[in-house]
């Protein structure tokens, strides 16, 4: 922030006794009373100090070391051993170059910490709106007309740099850059890609190239690697340009695939984003489209499209699959649906009810057996003890309550009204052969 925004904020708290550059930078506030703090500071920050060092040292040796560390500014607090500056301190800031201020008696150094982060708050908002504006431009880009050139293009003006789109293969598009005054520079930029990032294998490289700072992402699909991404400024990138590379990177990944085209609602490249792993991409896609996401959810594997799930889900060899927040009811007919899951876990989840929907002899919608297992076997591990000790004997001896009894020290009358109990607990049948044998092997690993 400019040392001018800071002191118009902090008003009578941060009084200037000299002329200063309003537009001078400030990277923080910070308070020392050590004869040499430099140590402690990165440079640019205003010092408040009630002037404790200056009793044990001249004031222009303690300015000159400040000085030294690039600080930005040096605010004195009165009243404590100090009626006014000292007059010293003043005259050597002044021929330093350095912005000098008093803080009056009374005025707590905390006033001027709170007007600095007040303004950074200020900036980190619209730091963040313009990051989600970037996003949401990125998602309609990627659902236009000319998606891969229109996604560089956008991310180019995003960063205030130049961006490249690198494809691999013979039979692959031209290779892209925005700005297109910048094309010149494709072969080299090609040559530095290929050596930091796709010969190494690694997912991401950042080198220096043509003067700028490069960070380059390899956009792949499976174990085959259709190209890359590369992003270059004269300036290193935070960690909001590095979030819209990711974002960038995935609709990429989807767009080479040939999942989706044409104008694609929100929703869907949300639910293809996170069934492909990239959670954070559509996290951050679905806060600047306005979609709610739910904490935990379901994937839903069914031979027909599923209608009514978060978007209209993808194609993964013959199975579609849906993403379905978990206290809903799937409108599948027949498939396979996981347990709950977090987003960062859909992936995983998705494998599963693949495999097993490819297995499956059909008949409606089923639970996967280990998800719905596990949920009976966390609900009994959170009710009675006793519930819980009784449903483990009772499946070890196989169904048998006399057996269970026996083991649990009880009269055998009081083994069945608890399997009763449990039953209507997890609204199941224990004598299920299925059910028995899914929720022993779930209980099996959870403590008594």
């Amino acid at each position: 922030m400019s040392l001018g925004e800071l002191v118009s904020l902090a008003g009578s708290s941060l009084r200037p006794l000299a002329p200063f550059d309003a537009a001078r930078g400030i990277s923080g506030v910070h308070v020392s009373e050590l004869e040499d703090p430099g140590r402690y500071l990165d440079g640019g920050e205003l010092l408040l100090t009630t002037g404790i060092p200056l009793r044990a040292a001249a004031a222009g040796a303690y300015v000159d070391r400040l000085a030294a560390q690039g600080i930005g500014a040096i605010g004195i607090g009165l009243g404590e051993g100090w009626e006014q500056a000292p007059p010293a301190l003043v005259e050597r800031c002044r021929s330093a170059g350095i912005p000098v201020f008093e803080v009056p008696d009374g005025a707590p150094f905390l006033d001027v910490s709170r007007a600095f982060w007040s303004i950074a708050g200020r900036g980190g908002q619209e730091e963040a709106i313009r990051t989600a504006h970037a996003h949401t431009r990125l998602v309609q880009a990627a659902g236009g007309p000319d998606p891969v050139a229109a996604v560089v293009r956008v991310m180019a003006q995003a960063i205030g740099g130049w961006v490249a789109w690198l494809p691999l293969g013979r039979s692959a598009a031209p290779a892209l850059l925005h700005p297109r005054s910048l094309e010149g520079m494709l072969p080299s930029v090609r040559a530095d890609v290929e050596r930091s990032l796709l010969r190494s294998g690694v997912e991401a490289a950042s080198f220096v190239s043509h003067g700028s700072t490069v960070v380059a992402h390899a956009v792949t699909d499976g174990e085959r690697t259709r190209g890359a991404l590369a992003l270059g400024a004269g300036r290193p990138f935070g960690s909001s340009d590095r979030q819209l590379a990711l974002t960038a990177t995935a609709l990429l990944r989807l767009l080479t695939a040939g999942d989706t085209g044409g104008s694609t609602p929100p929703a869907d490249w949300i639910t293809a984003l996170a069934l492909r792993g990239e959670a954070p991409a559509a996290r951050a896609l679905a806060a600047v489209s306005d979609v709610d996401l739910p904490l935990l959810f379901r994937v839903v594997a069914s031979g027909q499209p599923a209608a009514g799930g978060i978007g209209r889900g993808v194609e993964r060899d013959g199975v579609h699959l849906t993403l379905w927040p978990a206290d809903s009811d799937p409108a599948a007919g027949s498939g396979i649906t996981s347990g709950e899951v977090g987003l960062e876990d859909v992936p995983a989840a998705a494998a599963r009810v693949v495999a097993l929907h490819r297995t499956s002899s059909g008949g409606g919608l089923q639970v996967d057996p280990d998800a719905r297992a596990r949920r009976w076997a966390a609900t009994l591990a959170s009710s009675d003890p006793d519930l819980h000790r009784t449903v483990v004997a009772y499946l070890r001896n196989r169904q048998q309550a006399e057996r269970a009894a026996r083991a649990l020290g009880v009269h055998r009358n009081t083994i069945r009204p608890r399997i009763l109990a449990a039953e209507r607990l997890l609204d199941v049948s224990l004598d299920d052969p299925d059910v028995a044998a899914e929720l022993w092997i779930a209980l099996r690993d959870l403590p008594l």
